[in-house]
Protein backbone atom coordinates (compact mmCIF):
# COMPACT_ATOMS: atom_id res chain seq x y z
CA UNK A 1 0.00 0.00 0.00
CA UNK A 2 1.55 3.29 -1.09
CA UNK A 3 0.66 6.13 1.26
CA UNK A 4 3.06 8.64 -0.27
CA UNK A 5 1.97 12.23 0.12
CA UNK A 6 3.85 14.87 -1.82
CA UNK A 7 2.28 18.30 -1.93
CA UNK A 8 4.58 21.01 -3.21
CA UNK A 9 7.43 22.13 -0.99
CA UNK A 10 6.98 25.68 0.24
CA UNK A 11 9.21 28.60 -0.49
CA UNK A 12 12.08 29.07 1.93
CA UNK A 13 10.24 32.05 3.41
CA UNK A 14 7.67 29.71 4.91
CA UNK A 15 8.04 27.76 8.11
CA UNK A 16 8.74 24.05 7.73
CA UNK A 17 7.80 21.59 10.45
CA UNK A 18 9.38 18.15 10.78
CA UNK A 19 7.58 15.31 12.52
CA UNK A 20 9.48 12.15 13.56
CA UNK A 21 7.40 9.11 14.50
CA UNK A 22 8.07 6.40 17.03
CA UNK A 23 9.26 2.99 15.89
CA UNK A 24 11.85 1.60 18.29
CA UNK A 25 15.07 0.34 16.73
CA UNK A 26 13.99 1.63 13.32
CA UNK A 27 14.93 5.15 14.44
CA UNK A 28 18.06 5.25 12.27
CA UNK A 29 15.69 5.69 9.30
CA UNK A 30 15.04 9.20 10.67
CA UNK A 31 18.76 9.92 10.59
CA UNK A 32 18.85 9.11 6.88
CA UNK A 33 15.92 11.47 6.35
CA UNK A 34 17.76 14.22 8.24
CA UNK A 35 20.82 13.66 6.05
CA UNK A 36 18.71 14.06 2.91
CA UNK A 37 17.10 17.24 4.23
CA UNK A 38 20.57 18.58 4.97
CA UNK A 39 21.66 17.84 1.40
CA UNK A 40 18.65 19.81 0.14
CA UNK A 41 19.50 22.68 2.52
CA UNK A 42 16.18 22.23 4.29
CA UNK A 43 16.33 23.33 7.92
CA UNK A 44 13.08 22.85 9.83
CA UNK A 45 11.68 25.71 11.86
CA UNK A 46 10.16 23.35 14.42
CA UNK A 47 10.52 19.61 15.10
CA UNK A 48 8.22 17.21 16.96
CA UNK A 49 9.00 13.64 17.92
CA UNK A 50 7.63 10.59 19.65
CA UNK A 51 9.66 7.77 21.21
CA UNK A 52 12.55 7.01 18.82
CA UNK A 53 11.63 10.24 17.06
CA UNK A 54 11.87 12.15 20.33
CA UNK A 55 15.38 10.86 20.99
CA UNK A 56 16.60 11.53 17.45
CA UNK A 57 14.80 14.85 17.24
CA UNK A 58 16.08 16.19 20.54
CA UNK A 59 19.69 15.41 19.65
CA UNK A 60 19.29 16.88 16.17
CA UNK A 61 17.74 20.06 17.56
CA UNK A 62 20.64 20.33 20.00
CA UNK A 63 22.98 20.57 17.02
CA UNK A 64 24.11 16.96 16.59
CA UNK A 65 24.65 16.39 12.85
CA UNK A 66 23.23 13.34 11.02
CA UNK A 67 26.70 11.82 10.61
CA UNK A 68 27.26 11.99 14.36
CA UNK A 69 23.77 10.64 15.04
CA UNK A 70 24.56 7.65 12.85
CA UNK A 71 27.83 7.14 14.69
CA UNK A 72 25.94 7.14 17.98
CA UNK A 73 23.48 4.57 16.64
CA UNK A 74 26.11 2.23 15.26
CA UNK A 75 28.75 2.48 17.97
CA UNK A 76 26.78 2.72 21.19
CA UNK A 77 26.69 -0.53 23.15
CA UNK A 78 23.15 -0.15 24.39
CA UNK A 79 23.32 -3.19 26.64
CA UNK A 80 26.20 -1.59 28.54
CA UNK A 81 23.90 1.23 29.57
CA UNK A 82 21.03 -1.05 30.54
CA UNK A 83 23.25 -3.51 32.41
CA UNK A 84 23.24 -7.31 32.48
CA UNK A 85 20.34 -7.70 34.92
CA UNK A 86 16.69 -6.77 34.78
CA UNK A 87 15.50 -5.19 38.06
CA UNK A 88 13.38 -7.26 40.45
CA UNK A 89 10.18 -5.57 39.34
CA UNK A 90 10.88 -6.56 35.73
CA UNK A 91 11.09 -2.95 34.59
CA UNK A 92 14.29 -1.45 33.19
CA UNK A 93 15.20 2.12 34.11
CA UNK A 94 16.61 4.73 31.75
CA UNK A 95 20.05 5.45 33.14
CA UNK A 96 21.54 4.80 29.71
CA UNK A 97 19.39 7.47 28.05
CA UNK A 98 20.10 9.89 30.87
CA UNK A 99 23.82 9.47 30.21
CA UNK A 100 23.38 9.88 26.46
CA UNK A 101 21.30 13.04 26.78
CA UNK A 102 23.66 14.48 29.37
CA UNK A 103 26.57 14.03 26.96
CA UNK A 104 24.95 15.70 23.94
CA UNK A 105 22.49 18.10 25.63
CA UNK A 106 24.42 19.14 28.76
CA UNK A 107 22.25 22.21 29.37
CA UNK A 108 19.11 20.04 29.86
CA UNK A 109 16.86 22.78 28.47
CA UNK A 110 14.29 22.98 25.68
CA UNK A 111 14.88 26.72 25.47
CA UNK A 112 18.60 26.33 24.74
CA UNK A 113 18.14 24.00 21.76
CA UNK A 114 19.27 25.35 18.38
CA UNK A 115 15.93 24.38 16.81
CA UNK A 116 12.67 24.45 18.81
CA UNK A 117 11.52 20.94 19.68
CA UNK A 118 8.34 19.30 20.98
CA UNK A 119 8.41 15.91 22.70
CA UNK A 120 5.28 13.90 23.39
CA UNK A 121 4.51 11.49 26.22
CA UNK A 122 1.42 9.70 27.47
CA UNK A 123 0.20 10.57 30.96
CA UNK A 124 -0.40 7.14 32.47
CA UNK A 125 -2.72 8.53 35.12
CA UNK A 126 -5.00 10.68 32.95
CA UNK A 127 -4.65 8.60 29.78
CA UNK A 128 -4.02 11.70 27.66
CA UNK A 129 -1.16 12.74 25.41
CA UNK A 130 0.90 15.70 26.59
CA UNK A 131 3.35 17.95 24.76
CA UNK A 132 6.61 19.21 26.24
CA UNK A 133 8.52 22.15 24.76
CA UNK A 134 9.88 24.13 27.70
CA UNK A 135 11.85 23.54 30.86
CA UNK A 136 14.10 20.51 31.47
CA UNK A 137 14.30 18.22 28.43
CA UNK A 138 15.69 14.95 29.79
CA UNK A 139 12.58 13.60 31.52
CA UNK A 140 10.12 14.34 28.66
CA UNK A 141 12.38 12.70 26.07
CA UNK A 142 12.99 9.70 28.31
CA UNK A 143 9.26 9.42 29.03
CA UNK A 144 8.50 9.54 25.31
CA UNK A 145 10.82 6.54 24.85
CA UNK A 146 9.42 4.54 27.78
CA UNK A 147 7.93 1.47 26.09
CA UNK A 148 5.15 0.03 28.30
CA UNK A 149 5.87 -3.09 30.36
CA UNK A 150 9.58 -2.99 29.48
CA UNK A 151 10.54 0.33 31.06
CA UNK A 152 9.62 2.13 34.24
CA UNK A 153 7.20 5.06 33.98
CA UNK A 154 8.94 8.43 34.22
CA UNK A 155 7.83 10.85 36.92
CA UNK A 156 7.32 14.46 35.79
CA UNK A 157 5.77 16.93 38.22
CA UNK A 158 4.42 14.08 40.30
CA UNK A 159 2.71 12.32 37.37
CA UNK A 160 3.67 9.04 35.67
CA UNK A 161 4.40 9.06 31.93
CA UNK A 162 5.08 6.44 29.26
CA UNK A 163 5.75 6.22 25.51
CA UNK A 164 4.10 9.00 23.50
CA UNK A 165 3.32 6.49 20.75
CA UNK A 166 0.59 4.95 22.90
CA UNK A 167 -1.62 7.92 22.11
CA UNK A 168 0.00 9.63 19.09
CA UNK A 169 2.85 8.05 17.16
CA UNK A 170 3.17 10.79 14.53
CA UNK A 171 2.63 14.16 16.27
CA UNK A 172 2.01 16.31 13.20
CA UNK A 173 -1.06 18.32 14.17
CA UNK A 174 0.76 20.30 16.85
CA UNK A 175 3.15 21.66 14.19
CA UNK A 176 0.31 23.29 12.26
CA UNK A 177 0.06 26.01 14.87
CA UNK A 178 3.43 27.45 13.85
CA UNK A 179 4.35 25.91 10.47
CA UNK A 180 3.06 26.25 6.91
CA UNK A 181 4.40 22.95 5.59
CA UNK A 182 4.85 19.65 7.42
CA UNK A 183 7.29 16.87 6.54
CA UNK A 184 6.63 13.57 8.32
CA UNK A 185 9.05 10.66 8.71
CA UNK A 186 7.09 7.52 9.57
CA UNK A 187 8.71 4.33 10.89
CA UNK A 188 5.52 2.26 10.93
CA UNK A 189 3.82 2.34 7.51
CA UNK A 190 0.64 0.35 7.01
CA UNK A 191 1.20 -3.16 5.70
CA UNK A 192 -0.65 -6.45 5.26
CA UNK A 193 0.49 -9.88 6.45
CA UNK A 194 -0.20 -13.41 5.26
CA UNK A 195 -2.26 -15.61 7.57
CA UNK A 196 0.54 -18.12 8.12
CA UNK A 197 2.73 -15.41 9.66
CA UNK A 198 0.23 -14.91 12.48
CA UNK A 199 0.75 -18.29 14.09
CA UNK A 200 1.95 -17.55 17.62
CA UNK A 201 1.05 -15.54 20.70
CA UNK A 202 3.95 -13.14 20.10
CA UNK A 203 3.19 -12.62 16.42
CA UNK A 204 -0.47 -11.89 17.14
CA UNK A 205 0.31 -9.55 20.04
CA UNK A 206 2.86 -7.68 17.92
CA UNK A 207 0.33 -7.38 15.12
CA UNK A 208 -2.37 -6.04 17.47
CA UNK A 209 0.03 -3.37 18.69
CA UNK A 210 0.94 -2.49 15.08
CA UNK A 211 -2.72 -2.13 14.12
CA UNK A 212 -3.22 0.30 16.99
CA UNK A 213 -0.23 2.31 15.78
CA UNK A 214 -1.47 2.25 12.16
CA UNK A 215 -4.75 3.79 13.24
CA UNK A 216 -3.37 6.50 15.48
CA UNK A 217 -0.89 7.45 12.74
CA UNK A 218 -3.71 7.57 10.19
CA UNK A 219 -5.43 10.29 12.21
CA UNK A 220 -2.38 12.53 11.79
CA UNK A 221 -1.79 12.05 8.06
CA UNK A 222 -4.15 14.88 6.98
CA UNK A 223 -1.76 17.30 8.68
CA UNK A 224 1.29 16.04 6.75
CA UNK A 225 2.22 17.62 3.40
CA UNK A 226 5.16 15.36 2.54
CA UNK A 227 5.16 11.86 4.03
CA UNK A 228 8.47 9.99 3.96
CA UNK A 229 8.08 6.26 4.57
CA UNK A 230 9.03 2.96 2.97
CA UNK A 231 7.26 -0.39 3.00
CA UNK A 232 10.72 -1.98 3.08
CA UNK A 233 11.14 -0.84 6.68
CA UNK A 234 8.68 -3.54 7.72
CA UNK A 235 11.47 -6.06 7.12
CA UNK A 236 13.32 -4.61 10.13
CA UNK A 237 12.30 -5.47 13.68
CA UNK A 238 11.44 -2.60 15.99
CA UNK A 239 13.46 -4.36 18.67
CA UNK A 240 16.72 -5.23 16.86
CA UNK A 241 19.36 -2.53 17.36
CA UNK A 242 21.85 -4.03 14.90
CA UNK A 243 20.46 -2.57 11.66
CA UNK A 244 21.26 1.12 12.06
CA UNK A 245 23.44 1.39 8.95
CA UNK A 246 20.87 -0.32 6.71
CA UNK A 247 18.03 1.75 8.12
CA UNK A 248 20.01 4.96 7.64
CA UNK A 249 20.59 4.09 3.98
CA UNK A 250 16.91 3.25 3.51
CA UNK A 251 15.79 6.52 5.09
CA UNK A 252 18.31 8.51 3.08
CA UNK A 253 17.34 6.86 -0.22
CA UNK A 254 13.61 7.18 0.45
CA UNK A 255 13.85 10.84 1.45
CA UNK A 256 16.03 11.75 -1.53
CA UNK A 257 13.54 10.15 -3.91
CA UNK A 258 10.60 12.03 -2.36
CA UNK A 259 12.43 15.35 -2.24
CA UNK A 260 13.80 15.03 -5.78
CA UNK A 261 10.31 14.27 -7.08
CA UNK A 262 8.87 17.38 -5.45
CA UNK A 263 11.72 19.68 -6.44
CA UNK A 264 11.74 18.41 -10.02
CA UNK A 265 8.02 18.94 -10.44
CA UNK A 266 6.58 22.26 -11.47
CA UNK A 267 4.22 22.33 -8.52
CA UNK A 268 6.92 23.41 -6.07
CA UNK A 269 7.11 27.07 -4.98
Amino acid sequence: MDTTQSNSLPSHKKKIGLCLSGGGARGAFHIGVLQALDEFNIVPTLVSGTSAGALTGSLYCAGVKPAELLKISTSTKWYHFIGPHVPNNGLVDFKFLQQLLNKYIPHNSFEKLKIPFIATATNLQTGFLEYFSSGPIYEPVIASCAVPIVFKPVIINGMKYLDGGITMNLPAQILRQDCDYIIGSNLIPHNSLKAEVLNSYNSILTRVLEINLFNNIKQQLPFVDLLIESEAISEFSRFDLNNAEKLFKLGHKTALEKLEFVFNSNIYI
